[in-house]
């Protein structure tokens, strides 16, 4: 990287053993790998005073771009991974909450309320899509805890799920509920195995936060 200067929150890193054979995008993850403390996170990247990365998400594809000065803005990785559990406990509260609804209106014939056409939802495909969202959603948040958490190393994982593969086979069965229009047997599925599944899983995120920030600022 000849002719670069790359900082990491305000401190100039060498850039000796970096081929310039590399992307940009390679050189980048060389530098992080190599001189990142690991209690660190990048929060964003700037390439010539250009913000090119925020929150771990390209803003432009850097590998066509051209420059001489790299600045990487990093926060403390325990921030990032509390305010990640923080907002996974919120987010679960709502998805129980919007699950407990949509079953109830199944109960009730509102059929549209819960697929679209109707309702509080129906700009966004209907309170079921909305529900599946939310709880695709809520996955990529455990994810993204469990990777703070193999990064920190001794922190302990945070589990919500004892029983995946029952999970997944609850889901099959909704879907067949679902296509068979057996509006009570998806209610039933809903209300009695779904949502206690979010409720047990919010418990133990409450339980996991009050354990591993408790009494942090």
């Amino acid at each position: 990287m000849k002719n670069w200067s790359v900082w990491i929150d305000g401190r100039q890193v060498g850039v000796e053993g970096i081929s310039d054979d590399l992307p940009l995008s390679g050189k980048l993850r060389a530098i992080i790998d190599r001189d990142l403390p690991l209690d660190r996170i990048v929060e964003e990247i700037r390439l010539d005073g250009e913000v090119v990365c925020k929150d771990g998400e390209y803003v432009h594809d850097i590998d066509g771009k051209e420059g001489t000065s790299l600045e990487l803005v990093t926060v403390p990785l325990e921030d990032v991974l509390r305010e990640s559990v923080r907002t996974l406990v919120s987010h679960l509260s709502q998805v129980a909450r919007l699950f407990s609804e949509i079953g109830r209106s199944l109960r009730k014939g509102k059929i549209n309320e819960v697929f679209g056409g109707e309702g509080a939802y129906k700009d966004r495909g209907g309170a079921y899509v909305q529900g599946i969202e939310s709880m695709v959603a809520a996955q990529v948040l455990v994810g993204q805890i469990r990777g703070a958490c193999r990064e920190e190393g001794a922190r302990e994982s945070l589990v919500l799920i004892g029983d995946e593969s029952r999970f997944e086979e609850l889901l099959g069965s909704m879907l067949v509920a679902q296509e068979a229009r057996d509006w009570i047997l998806l209610a039933d599925l809903i209300e009695y195995e779904l949502v206690p599944v979010f409720e047990k899983g919010l418990s133990s995120a409450e339980q996991y936060y009050q354990s591993v920030f408790a009494g942090a600022a």
